[in-house]
């Protein structure tokens, strides 16, 4: 087999539904990447507990073997797969564990919220953690029905890898990588530039009645695009776009009929020392389509 794309994929599992739409998510797109997958439960004994309980009683690391063994018999279900898939439970408190197991890997998949979130809440702690601290992109499955394909409902109808562009090293790194997602996926890539008039400017007095927001956003997106073009080839499809608007309404449309939303961790508009923007951090709560973080 050929080297993979973006290398090892590990997957968060916990048993609940999400765990289970990011489990068959990333053994669809490994299958077509080539990457190999590894499944982690966590466990770990309740604090409140000062000493571990008599030998033969309840333990966590018994009820994760059983949620280990939920996501052995869900990626049996698949049938023999042209990647290597392992499971594994690990102790310790599961942002830690992933954490840890991602620390090499190309890809981290977790579910937008496990089994301990509250009914509603759009973003779980764990994945919330896992896109601020990790070291390798991760992707926030948000759970929306496989269409069947193998590569586990990427490749949405006409759904392309759709990049935020903004002109930051950040989205430019995150394009790089969508490039070479897309390329292993077989799908396209659309990049999108947002830009908006200030809402305090009069368009139509001088000076501004020659300059536009627009120009300036595609002067400012431009080296992103420069810095990707030696990864462009005849078998990727890279447009890109101009669209007026605020950057996560307008990212957030996209996603309706996107395979992937690609976002570098943060923008140009960043404080620094922010692990997270607020654009993407809303894209990851609210996308229609599984989003996928950058991590630089």
């Amino acid at each position: 087999m050929s080297t993979a794309a973006i290398g090892r994929i590990v997957v968060g599992y916990d048993g609940s539904e999400p765990a289970d739409a990011a489990l068959e998510r990333s053994l669809g797109l490994a299958a077509r990447l080539g990457s190999a997958v590894e499944v982690v439960t966590s466990w770990r004994w309740p604090i409140t507990w000062s000493t571990p309980p008599v030998a033969n009683s309840w333990s966590p690391l018994h009820d994760a073997e059983e949620i280990r063994q939920q996501a052995v018999d869900l990626v049996e279900r698949h049938g023999p797969l042209p990647v290597e898939v392992t499971t594994r439970s690990a102790e310790g408190g599961t942002p830690e564990v992933l954490l840890d197991a991602a620390s090499d890997a190309g890809l981290l998949v977790v579910g937008s919220r496990g089994r301990g979130g509250f009914r509603g809440l759009l973003l779980g702690s764990v994945s919330a953690a896992c896109i601020q601290h990790a070291t390798c992109p991760v992707l926030v499955d948000r759970g929306r029905a496989a269409t069947g394909t193998d590569d586990g409902g990427a490749s949405g109808a006409g759904g392309a890898v759709v990049v935020g562009v903004d002109g930051s090293p950040e989205s430019g790194r995150a394009l790089r990588f969508a490039i070479t997602l897309a390329r292993g996926l077989g799908l396209p890539v659309r990049t999108i530039t947002t830009w908006q008039w200030p809402e305090a400017l009069n368009r139509d007095e001088p000076p501004f009645d020659h300059w536009s927001p627009e120009q300036d956003a595609l002067a400012t997106a431009s080296p992103a695009l420069d810095a990707a073009e030696d990864l462009i080839d005849d078998d990727v499809d890279v447009t890109s776009d101009l669209v007026e608007g605020r950057p996560a309404e307008v990212l957030l449309d996209a996603s309706r009929d996107a395979a992937l939303l690609v976002l570098g961790s943060r923008g140009l508009g960043g404080f620094r020392g922010l692990l997270v923007g607020s654009v993407t951090q809303g894209c990851a709560q609210h996308a229609s389509c599984p989003v996928v973080v950058h991590r630089s």
